[in-house]
């Protein structure tokens, strides 16, 4: 039996932290974006950035932040334009969010596109998805005549609750690829709830509204999984050292439902967090952002995704990034990450976008 070839998109979805900033924008997104266009041009990759559009919107709102709205806008035609890609990200917190003494006041009352509701009118789920996606197509059309908006990752990986919903409203607006799930990922926090144990064990499939996301489909949304992997105790210790010494890699903060968030509570949620690794074995996500994995975790990784998969034709995966959580050591880690693919896999791997996702599918099916 021949081996399968693999097909890695490297995306970083494409963000300013959803609480507050340390730093300036250009600091906290664009320099950093910058700097991964340069780190995999190098290597002839293509970047897809997954634009959260929601923010643009909400800043092009106020005078006062056009700089923003401008930096974003060429930013994006400029990617496209050196060859990356730019998909759907949407994180609806921005909708209902104000802008007032220099800062802004986050809302939390609807953070995913569920909370929108899936019936007709302005600001409802299929408004938004539909709006995200002519946004995109109007601002990159005129860069690249042949661009089309057709891929989508959910706030927070969040396709649930109400998964049906949100796989009709994307097919109905276009899209026709998804990478929002993390094989075997399951979280239950203030912000997010996800379940993704019991996902098909072929490396990809489709997804329609009637079979959901756990009954592969002939036809509907394809799904290229961001690759998970686990890691053995030893390995999970070396991180969370790693990861106690890189605390100071911050450019923002994150936002949280919960009404206790002092100091206190929050050092007890962290604390908690990270013992999970030592008490049980939590799955982790391909991605160089993650502070305290190392080259040799992520190889391991990526090892373990591929072999789990072997008896596919074709394993078609994603690896997420942020450029708001990348420093000098996560862009060497991400040249390294990509050097030691090709040396280990050959000519059987070839780092592309969801449009060449979509038409080798196409054309093995074929």
């Amino acid at each position: 039996m021949s081996l399968p070839s693999i097909y890695c998109v490297v995306t970083a979805d494409y963000e300013i932290f959803l609480g507050r900033n340390f730093l300036s924008h250009d600091e906290v997104l664009f320099r950093p974006a910058w700097r991964m266009m340069e780190v995999c041009e190098a290597r002839s990759v293509p970047v897809t950035f997954f634009a959260d559009v929601c923010s643009v919107w909400a800043h092009r709102a106020h005078d006062e932040l056009a700089g923003f709205v401008d930096s974003f806008e060429s930013q994006l035609k400029a990617a496209v334009e050196r060859g990356h890609d730019v998909q759907l990200h949407l994180h609806p917190h921005w909708l209902n969010s104000t802008y007032l003494d220099n800062q802004w006041r986050v809302s939390t009352e609807k953070m995913y596109l569920y909370e929108l509701g899936y019936h007709q009118g302005e600001n409802t789920a299929p408004f938004i998805i539909n709006a995200g996606v002519k946004y995109l197509e109007d601002l990159l059309h005129p860069t690249k005549s042949d661009y089309r908006c057709h891929a989508f990752r959910a706030a927070g990986l969040a396709l649930q609750p109400e998964e049906d919903k949100l796989i009709a409203a994307l097919l109905a607006a276009g899209i026709n690829v998804d990478s929002s799930i993390a094989k075997d990922i399951r979280l239950k926090m203030d912000t997010v709830n996800i379940d993704y144990t019991g996902m098909p064990g072929t490396a990809n499939w489709y997804v329609d509204p009637d079979g959901g996301l756990r009954q592969p489909r002939d036809s509907g949304l394809l799904e290229v999984p961001i690759a998970t992997f686990q890691s053995g105790l030893t390995s999970r210790i070396g991180f969370l050292i790693r990861r106690a010494l890189s605390v100071s890699m911050r450019r923002g903060a994150s936002i949280s439902r919960s009404e206790k968030q002092t100091r206190l509570a929050n050092l007890i949620s962290l604390l908690r967090y990270n013992l999970r690794y030592i008490g049980t074995n939590p799955w982790f996500l391909l991605s160089c952002d993650t502070k305290g994995v190392n080259l040799n975790m992520l190889l391991r990784g990526v090892d373990n995704y591929i072999d789990g998969h072997s008896e596919s034709d074709i394993i078609c995966l994603s690896m997420i990034n942020h450029p708001k959580m990348m420093f000098r050591q996560q862009f060497d880690l991400l040249e390294n990450l990509i050097d030691s693919m090709r040396q280990k896999y050959q000519d059987r791997i070839s780092f592309v976008t969801f449009g060449d996702v979509l038409s080798r599918v196409k054309r093995k099916a074929g």
